[in-house]
């Protein structure tokens, strides 16, 4: 067990930093670049597969979808609004989370990331006034937030529902 709890110490501290990078980026530049992505997503499915080995095809694929779906919500909205409403960089950092926690806790990582990110835009409407509403938001920040609390969740209190 002290090894598994080592990997687990080692992975979120590794996953720390990655967040910490990417929340300063969007917020300062709006952007999450490409190569902390691929370390979020490296280091998650690299955790998997040291500790869950029979379970990274499905990881895979479960991140894969993830992409696949939120790429469409993506798509969507600019069909029907014409305004991109979700950068790329948001879309590709929802499939990198995905290599790190169970898919059926993918729900709980988008719940408290909308939250977060909707509290965050009243408190600007309430302080800066409302055309705070319609400035960009920076989601990778609000995302990292989700992330590291559903992984959280999983890891430390026990919420580990496996990938069914």
């Amino acid at each position: 067990m002290g090894t598994h709890l080592d990997l687990v110490l080692a992975a979120t501290s590794a996953l720390m930093a990655i967040l910490l990078g990417i929340s300063i980026v969007d917020f300062r530049r709006l952007i999450i670049p490409d190569e902390l992505n691929l370390a979020l997503a490296g280091v998650g499915l690299s955790f998997q597969m040291a500790t869950r080995p029979d379970d990274i095809l499905l990881q895979i694929l479960f991140a894969a979808t993830t992409f696949a779906a939120v790429w469409l919500v993506r798509r969507g909205h600019f069909l029907m609004t014409g305004r991109i409403g979700l950068g790329l960089g948001d879309v590709k950092m929802l499939a990198a989370a995905a290599c790190w926690i169970s898919p059926l806790l993918l729900p709980v990582l988008l719940f408290i990331a909308s939250t977060s990110a909707l509290l965050f835009i009243g408190g600007q409407v309430v302080t800066v006034g409302p055309a705070a509403a319609r400035a960009r938001v920076p989601f990778g920040l609000f995302i990292a937030t989700g992330l590291g609390c559903t992984w959280a969740l999983e890891q430390f209190v026990g919420l580990d529902m496996g990938l069914v």
